[in-house]
């Protein structure tokens, strides 16, 4: 780690922490697996020269949170069972704890789910998600139309049940 402020390093961890967690449980679905990613994500951060801009610093946190979050769905880690299947699941964090959508975010495609939270819950426009995620505007504008397509139909079955 660079010789920088503890200042600086609380300060960054206490503004962001929360999102990088956000995103990577909305990714993994396994609390403690999102916890380590924040840690990757932090220590990554801090092992290279700080980045002073605070938009270019989010989105670097929100596209490391990502890759992370995608690396562990891909790893071996991923597949293996636990031992004992009773084991409670921690509660997810806020505001997923709270939010009545959770499960039905849950069950949209990765992409769709990314681009709707990166929309509206961090308040991104289409053009700074589709640099983000590396897509074209027009495309993150279909992955948001879809994904609240998807997510009003399983809200309306939902209600019916």
């Amino acid at each position: 780690m660079q010789n920088i402020a503890e200042e600086t390093v609380r300060a960054v961890i206490g503004r962001y922490a929360d999102m990088v967690l956000r995103i990577a449980y909305q990714n993994t679905h396994d609390l403690c697996e999102s916890e380590d990613i924040v840690q990757e994500v932090f220590l990554a951060l801090f092992s290279r020269p700080l980045i002073k801009e605070e938009a270019h610093l989010k989105a670097w946190l929100i596209r490391v949170t990502l890759n992370k979050s995608r690396n562990f769905l891909r790893s071996a880690r991923r597949r293996v069972l636990p031992l004992d299947e009773r084991t409670a699941r921690p509660s997810p964090p806020a505001p997923f704890a709270e939010d009545g959508v959770l499960e039905q975010l849950f069950s949209l495609p990765a992409a769709e789910r990314n681009a709707l939270y990166l929309h509206y819950y961090e308040g991104y426009s289409a053009k700074e998600i589709a640099k983000m995620l590396h897509r074209t505007e027009n495309a993150v504008f279909i992955l948001l139309s879809r994904a609240r397509k998807q997510l009003k139909a399983i809200l309306e079955e939902e209600d019916e049940e």
